[in-house]
């Protein structure tokens, strides 16, 4: 017996120099190269097979995140369709002497279960959210 699919889920990224912009500060692309990554994670084990990306809707950079801080993203599953799973990712800057955080970007991931071709594919019913 399969444990019911994961929906939410929280991952810890160091920001490191190679990934800063000119301001020492993370650099947006990688941030939201970030942000996808988790966004598939949870869409991945939430439809227990590959999923692609299909767009991101309402990307939002609230606040820089230095150099030497952690990126804590949480990606959570909003809703699904037949094939279809809108994942919500929120990233926060977190300065890890202090521990104090502060929302750097949200965003919403449109994913797509799909086959060993690359078509779409049907989510289990039983794995889909009400």
């Amino acid at each position: 017996m399969q444990d019911a699919p994961q929906t939410v889920m929280e991952t810890t990224q160091l920001v490191l120099p190679a990934q800063a912009n000119h301001y020492g500060t993370l650099f947006a692309g990688d941030a939201l190269s970030l942000m996808t990554g988790a966004a598939y994670a949870v869409a991945a084990r939430h439809a227990r097979g590959n999923v692609v990306l299909a767009s991101v809707a309402e990307a939002r950079f609230t606040a820089p995140v230095p150099v030497g801080s952690l990126l804590i993203l949480r990606a959570e599953i909003l809703k699904t369709g037949r094939s279809a799973i809108l994942v919500e990712v929120t990233a926060q800057g977190e300065d890890p002497q202090t521990g104090h955080r502060i929302l750097a970007a949200q965003g919403q991931f449109n994913m797509v279960a799909v086959n060993d071709r690359g078509r779409p594919r049907k989510i289990n019913a039983e794995e889909k959210l009400p």
